[in-house]
């Protein structure tokens, strides 16, 4: 039991942190004025997580 409860902190602890680096990302494409900085947050992104870059680049489309 409390091997699970350490596995299921771990887990909790993982995910806050990447839903934290999502949203700094996020907000660096919202302020970001150049298309170029822009794409290479994307790229970025693509690299750390597939589904979070396809979600950030219907974002930015839609934005254009």
């Amino acid at each position: 039991m409390e091997s699970e409860n350490l596995k299921l902190k771990k887990l909790k602890s993982e995910q806050k942190l990447k839903s934290n680096k999502d949203k700094l990302l996020n907000s660096f494409i919202d302020s970001s004025k150049n298309m170029d900085d822009k794409i290479a947050v994307l790229k970025m992104k693509n690299s750390v997580d597939k589904s979070s870059f396809i979600s950030s680049l219907r974002k930015m489309m839609k934005d254009k």
